[in-house]
Order: C-alpha cells, then structure tokens, then sequence
C-alpha cells in the first residue's frame, strides 16, 4: 500500500482540487509529505473534490523529467450531510484510460474502485487535517504528562496518528491511546515508531516511566537521550535514569548498557552511578538488578575501583568511630559528595546536638588550588535519615537554577551537595561562613530573638559587609531571597522555620532539610502549622530594602516582585519537566512521593489549567498572602527559638 500524509489549514490538498469555475491547484509531492494550499475553508465550494494520481517520472540527470500516470482516484471533499471529510481515506484506485494524457482525470468518479480482488492499479492511504483539528492536536500534545485523555480524545488522537508524526513532543499522548490489547493497533504504532523523529530528551524522559512499559516504545526513547543526551544533562538526571531500571523487563537491556557505556568513559557520571546502585541494595525488590550492574560496573572501572572502596567505609563510620585507629581509616580517599575533591587528614570530629546525632567532620586539604577550586572539604555525615528526598529536591533547585540562567535570570540559588550512600545513611556538604535564621535573630539578643525587632538581619548583614559590598550583598540576598520563594513554593516544601533558612556572611540567603514536600507540611492537632504559602516576613523585606521599614512601596521590592513573577512563569514553562522527574522516581518509595497523586500537587501550584496571565495573577496573590501573613511564620519562629535556642549550633 502507499502511503501520502495531506493536511489542510486554510486547505491543504495533494494534487488538482476541481470547483464548479473548474479553478485548478496543481502540486506534485514525493511520498511523506504534507502539502499546504492557500484556499480557505470558507471559500470551498460544496461540489469540491480532490484529485489524485500516482506517476512514474523519467528522465535522465540534468533533462527535463517525463511524468506518466500509472492510477488515478478522485475524493469528494465533503460527504453526503455537508460535512467536511477529514482523517485518513482509503483510496482504492483506477487504472488510467486509454488516451488519457492529462495527469489528473477531473471528470471521473469520486470513490474507491470496487474490484478490490483483481485491482492491479493499487491502493492509497490519504490523510486530510483541518486547521481545527491540528489546533486541537497541538492542544493536546501541549498537555502535561498528569493530563487524563477522555476516551473522545483517544480516539481522536488515533484518528490523526499519521499527522501527528509532524509533532514529536505528541508521542506520549497518543501512546496513551493505543489499544494495546489490540495486535492491529499495536503493530501499526510500531510503524509509526520507525519513522517518528525524535525528540528532545527531556520530552523522551517521559517514555520510561511506569506508564510506558513496551520494550519499542522504551528503545525509542533510549534512542533520543543517546543523540541528544550530553554528558552534563546525564548528570543532571541520573538519579532518575538509575530509578528507572526498576520498569525494564529484563536485567540486560538497552537502557543499562547505555548508563554502563557513559559510567566507565565519564569518571563523574561513574562515580554517582556507583552510589545510586549502592545505596538501595539493602532493598531486596532490586538488589539482584542493582547488584548485577554494580559488579559489571566494578569490574571495568579500573584503578578508580580503589577510591570507591574507601569511600564505602564511610557507610561504617560510626564503627569506626570507636576503633583506635579509626583517624586513620577516615583520611586519604576521594569525597564521596564530589569525585573531583581528594581528603586528607581527619582534622575535626564533633557529634551535633540534633535529635538523630549526625557527625561533624572537617579534613584537611594540603593543596590550596583544591580548596580554592573546588568545595570545602566539611560535611555532615548522617546516620537514620533518608536523605533521597533531599537530593531530589537539590536536584530540582539547580535544575530551576539553569532555566533562569539560559533564560538571562541569575537568582543565586545554592544547591549544596547532598548523598543518599546507604539505608538511611548518607552525607551533606557544609556551607561555610552560613548561620540560620536563628543564630543571626539570637545575635541580637532577647529582642531579636523573640520576633520583637525585624530589623536583626538587615543589621548583621551591613555590619559583615561594609562600603560598596553591601550593595553587593542586598542584591545577592534579593536574588536568592527570589529564587527559594519561587523554588520553595512550586514544590511544596514545608518545616520552613528559622532553622531551616540560613544565610552566608555574602548575604546569600538558601533553604536547607527537605524533609517535606509536595504540600505535606507538619500539622498540629489536625490542621497545618504553616499557613502561608512560602516564606516572606517583614524580616526579609527590610534586607530587600535596604532598611526602610514600610517596605511594600520601595523600588527595590517591586524590583524583588518582578523578579519572583519571571521566575515563576518561566519554571511554568518547563512544567512538563518537573513532573516526569518526579513521576521518575515513584518507585523509589519515599514517604511522600507515593503516587500520580501527590505529584499533581504541581498542577496546581504551575496553575496548569489557567492562562498566562491568570497563572500570574494567581501568584501575585499567593506572593500577596505570603507577605501578609507574614506574622503567622513569626510566630511559628518564636515558639521554635524557645523549644530549640540551647541547642542551635
């Protein structure tokens, strides 16, 4: 059978349309093609038809090519109730008169051949889309992956699965139509699939979720992250690439020996690979999947095999801890939070005052480039918290981070490192010269540290950084103070106390424990403590503005407020990209990332059923709530200094 793709948006037609003034559009196409005629819809004349024929072209290079009709078919354009034909039409065709020498036949029949069983001529498959229905594709196509197809629009979408091949980025929905029970409906998706161009990788992440199981559908996704995957964006989301390994049907297939391939040829994406698998082995629904790619993994890594057997003893550092040499077995290894640091000598060694005793450690670097280049060399190592939520919320932020940067945004953000190496266990990178909230608030004595005077953190960030670098450090804390609000907001993240906030002496304002998100925030007798949706007290809109108290009416926060609205409507453009990361990792069983459920909490923050401009209006009143109730946060804050002012560190 041929196969030729038509589409109409004002008309778009292979071939001769005939009208009653005998107008002619002549066009010749090759196979795969869509054709666009300028005649609009309104101007067809009920008596339109479309003309078709299949010819064979003669002649040699450079010369005038010869066109000879071999069939010909003519459609009606409209259907005995008006209504105008669209979908694909199969075209049963007519061998060519004898003295025909026009490469049309206007003047035939309009239909199919009949003799089905002895036609010699052949058969053609011709797809005609209107304006309205590639409208209505590309709406659909546009939809966010949580988006509930009605059964209308299935069929609709299968309708046109032809035309939708001129739009990759709908692959996913109109997967989501397929009767896969259905062996017909199946194999000519497999078709399709060969000739469907592909698509950009963050669109084709989508492909390997949960919801698309078939092997050709998860080969073809596999297929556009090895064109178009460099290896940084690998790194960028690795952690869910890992986590899908879980949905494949067997241990060997494409997408391991792909991650494998990259694991050994980029030391980085190796290493991070390696603590992906390691940390979830104590899982047993896939610790014979993660342990056959950790031993093919290990076996080809080479002389860096070394360095990761070292860092696995930070997994028994509390063991260590009461050995007399444990000084010793604690000092000249790679850090597990970036393979590009190498830690010497165990310098301090302190137990944290938090209720789950986490560990302080500080080595020393002898090489002054290393710590001049890369991260500190402090971090905090612990022991009975599922740190996975907190990397996927960091991974998140710096993924927030480059679409404002590529979009000419620079918010600041610090996305700290953070490293799930065991059950429960893991590491956190120690900002240096930070204090929360908190700490600088009870720097101003029983005033500050009570919520009583609004004005201790604008006072400590002027006295740290005098003459021109407090300008510098108002608009480092106006950036960040936007980006979290932003960040923080989206994603739902709760526990936003004065202890959970901090700031670097640079003025540099960052979030830290993510222990809640998704809106599942901690509640109190029932109802939820925190009541606003992000966090903006009085406190920081005196920083933003430099002191002045009445703080709303400067040009500085309405500078802070454009800020946050470009933030927000830019994120909500890549909408679709933080759910399937999210909806990446639902196999991984965290608390409070179960279910389709919790993720469509981003629907509703990223107002995906609204317009633009309504989403904007709709966070210029979330931003309008956070800021008026601003005193409930404060209050939250002074009942957390008192429970926990002895304490803080």
């Amino acid at each position: 059978m041929w196969n030729e793709w038509l589409a109409y948006d004002h008309l778009s037609l292979l071939a001769q349309c005939l009208t009653p003034c005998l107008m002619s559009y002549l066009s010749v196409s090759r196979w795969n093609e869509w054709l666009a005629y300028d005649i609009y819809l309104a101007d067809l004349p009920r008596s339109a038809r479309l003309c078709l024929s299949i010819c064979s072209v003669k002649g040699r290079k450079g010369a005038k090519e010869e066109h000879c009709p071999l069939a010909w078919g003519n459609v009606n354009l409209f259907d005995y109730t008006d209504i105008l034909v669209s979908g694909k039409v199969a075209l049963s065709l007519w061998p060519v008169p004898h003295g025909l020498e026009d490469l049309l036949n206007p003047i035939g029949v309009a239909g199919s051949n009949p003799n089905k069983v002895n036609n010699v001529s052949g058969y053609l498959s011709v797809s005609l889309t209107s304006a309205a229905d590639a409208e209505q594709l590309h709406s659909l196509s546009s939809r966010d992956p949580l988006y509930e197809l009605s059964e209308q629009e299935k069929d609709f979408l299968w309708r046109h699965r032809h035309y939708c091949v001129n739009m990759p980025e709908s692959l996913p929905k109109l997967l989501m139509s397929v009767k896969w029970n259905s062996r017909d409906e199946v194999s000519q998706m497999y078709c399709l699939l060969k000739e469907w161009p592909l698509m950009e990788p963050e669109s084709a992440l989508e492909l390997l979720d949960c919801n698309f199981p078939d092997p050709m559908v998860r080969e073809f996704a596999l297929r556009c992250l090895v064109q178009g995957l460099t290896d940084d964006k690998l790194s960028q989301y690795l952690l869910q690439l890992v986590q899908v390994l879980k949905y494949e049907m067997y241990l060997d297939n494409p997408l391991a020996r792909f991650l494998i391939k990259k694991a050994l040829t980029n030391q980085r994406i190796g290493h991070f690979f390696f603590w992906h698998l390691k940390s979830e082995m104590h899982n047993k629904t896939v610790s014979r999947r993660f342990g056959l790619l950790l031993e093919a993994f290990c076996r080809a890594c080479g002389m860096y095999l070394k360095h990761l057997n070292r860092q696995t003893q930070m997994k028994f550092l509390v063991e260590h801890m009461s050995r007399p040499d444990y000084m010793e077995a604690l000092q000249g290894f790679v850090s597990p939070l970036n393979p590009c640091v190498c830690v010497f000598r165990l310098e301090e060694c302190r137990i944290m005052s938090s209720a789950k005793r986490p560990l302080w450690l500080n080595w020393e670097n002898p090489d002054i480039m290393s710590e001049l280049l890369f991260t500190n060399n402090e971090v905090i190592f612990k022991n009975g918290d599922d740190l996975r939520q907190d990397m996927l919320t960091l991974q998140i932020i710096k993924i927030m981070e480059n679409i404002w940067q590529n979009q000419g945004l620079d918010l600041r953000m610090l996305p700290y490192g953070c490293l799930s190496i065991g059950d429960c266990v893991g590491l956190i990178e120690v900002v240096k010269n930070s204090f929360t909230i908190m700490q600088i608030q009870c720097k101003g004595g029983l005033k500050g540290a009570l919520q009583f005077n609004s004005n201790t953190l604008h006072h400590w960030i002027k006295d740290k950084n005098r003459g021109e670098a407090y300008d510098r450090a108002i608009d480092l804390f106006t950036r960040s103070c936007a980006g979290y609000c932003v960040a923080t907001f989206i994603l739902g993240i709760g526990d936003r106390h004065n202890s959970n906030i901090m700031v670097k002496e640079n003025g540099q304002l960052f979030h830290i424990d993510f222990g809640h998100f998704l809106d599942h925030k901690k509640k109190k007798f029932g109802y939820k403590r925190e009541r606003v949706p992000f966090v903006l007290t009085q406190d920081f809109l005196i920083v933003i503005s430099k002191g002045v108290q009445e703080s709303t009416k400067t040009k500085e926060f309405e500078r802070f407020q454009e800020m946050c609205y470009k933030a927000y409507l830019a994120i909500r453009q890549h909408a679709s990209l933080f759910i399937n990361l999210f909806s990446l990792l639902l196999g991984c069983g965290m608390p409070e990332l179960q279910s389709f459920d919790d993720i469509a909490y981003l629907r509703k923050t990223l107002a995906l059923e609204k317009s633009q401009q309504e989403a904007l209006e709709y966070f210029t009143k979330q931003m309008n709530d956070a800021h008026h109730g601003g005193w409930s946060t404060k209050m939250d804050w002074i009942f957390h200094t008192i429970r926990h002012m002895p304490n803080e560190h």
